[in-house]
């Protein structure tokens, strides 16, 4: 989202491809929401604008398995990565004249730049993932176009490899780290499945974490990284988030989750979820389960990612073609599925009551959550939250906030001026959802 441009990136094979989301955001292009049975949102059809192929980033040595953006130093970064490990960024200035470049986006036009950052070694192909270190907006550079003829800003990059069980740590270009991950049972030899960086701050097992940790999911538990720590190969922690030995697939830092009692600053929790088809909330000064919410989707949860309109929500898809919004401490009860699931059931979870407290504070200042002003405990059954369902298997789930500019031009059904959710998930059949959600009043 670039003020009033609004574009999503999907991967095909080794091609990478930009979509216009513009005309769905015109007054008149999409009518009100209609919901259909349990509440879930029935998608409409919808046009995009152009859809044009990104040749900077195409031409993988093999198929795009991640993709990653952020904004930094005035520039916009997009990431890929592909299954054997083999990365590219590519870093367009963010000015008036980024959306009048020519087709295509090669790397020199209006000020275009791409970072190579070759695998470690050639290894079989497979799952790898790639997250780029967060900067503070203050330490982000000018946003004006002051830094748009530039060139590319200092990041760091992580590039996570699920066969060869390693993460390759990327500064400036540069490969500064690598370091293998734990095979935790004897009988299964899987690697990393998720990685995200957590902010600087206070952590348990490392006091001056400074630079913030990076948080890898290996097998049932996540790791704790610090790159600039010799000691235990840069391993400061190991949390068990499941019991019973159940994958974890997706990671998300919660920013600002729980208010400290005596004013100080809002602290961030860990989200994790993963086959055991619940979202977990580790309390990253002791590491321990502060919250859970069992049953969140009927099949093993892949994708997570926070609501920033409407914080204590998060938004999960799992293997089928269902994605739904809920409450993380688990409020928001369970999907249908199996009764007899081994995993902990479904229903509404209980919270500890110092965070009870806390809920109770929160939901008072700040009123109904995102899935409020879609759905509120239709008819008393336990899912306060909202749902929608593809045509097809998800492959990617993609989140961003639409500043309150664009929010109020978004759509006639409102935002009232406050930021808004923008969800774009990719199914199987190779169609686009998009979902736009807001706080209720």
């Amino acid at each position: 989202v670039n003020g009033d441009i609004v574009t999503a990136y999907v991967s095909n094979a080794q091609h990478t491809y930009e979509v216009d989301l513009g005309p769905i955001f015109a007054p008149g292009a999409v009518g009100d929401v209609a919901m259909g049975k349990e509440g879930v949102l029935v998608p409409q059809a919808a046009q995009v604008g152009h859809t044009r192929q990104l040749d900077a980033l195409c031409g993988m040595a093999a198929e795009v398995q991640s993709l990653a953006s952020c904004v930094q130093a005035g520039h916009h970064l997009l990431a890929v990565t592909d299954a054997l490990g083999n990365a590219r960024i590519l870093a367009t200035p963010l000015h008036p004249g980024a959306a009048e470049e020519p087709a295509g986006g090669a790397e020199g036009a209006s000020g275009r730049h791409v970072l190579q950052l070759p695998a470690r070694s050639r290894g079989e192909c497979g799952w790898t993932g790639l997250v780029m270190r967060p900067v503070a907006p203050e330490a982000a550079g000018p946003q004006d176009g002051a830094s748009a003829g530039g060139a590319l800003p200092e990041l760091e990059v992580a590039v996570a490899r699920q066969l060869p069980r390693d993460v390759c740590v990327y500064r400036g270009g540069e490969l500064v780290r690598s370091f293998n991950t734990a095979q935790l049972c004897p009988n299964r030899s899987q690697g990393p499945t998720a990685l995200t960086y957590l902010p600087p701050g206070p952590f348990g097992g490392c006091a001056d974490a400074a630079t913030g940790l990076l948080a890898v999911a290996e097998e049932h538990q996540v790791a704790l990284w610090d790159v600039r720590q010799g000691e235990r190969g840069g391993c400061v922690q190991r949390v068990n988030a499941y019991n019973g030995g159940w994958p974890l697939y997706g990671l998300a830092w919660v920013a600002g989750a729980v208010r400290d009692e005596a004013g100080g600053p809002a602290t961030g929790l860990l989200a994790v979820t993963g086959a055991e088809r619940s979202v977990v909330m580790l309390e990253p000064r002791k590491w321990h389960i502060a919250t859970k919410w069992p049953g969140c989707v009927k099949y093993p949860a892949t994708h997570l990612v926070p609501s920033a309109a409407a914080p204590g929500h998060v938004y999960v898809a799992g293997l089928d073609y269902e994605c739904a919004a809920g409450r993380w401490d688990g409020s928001s009860g369970g999907a249908a599925g199996n009764a007899n699931s081994s995993s902990g059931g479904h229903g509404r979870a209980v919270l500890p009551p110092q965070l009870q407290a806390r809920q109770q504070a929160q939901e008072a200042a700040a009123g109904a959550g995102a899935a409020a002003a879609v759905m509120d405990d239709v008819e008393g059954g336990g899912r306060a939250g909202l749902s929608f369902r593809g045509d097809s298997k998800w492959l990617g789930l993609a989140h961003a906030v639409l500043p309150a500019s664009a929010s109020a031009s978004a759509s006639a059904g409102g935002g009232g001026g406050r930021c808004r959710d923008l969800l774009a998930a990719l199914s199987l059949s190779g169609n686009l959802f998009v979902l736009t959600a807001s706080a209720a009043d």
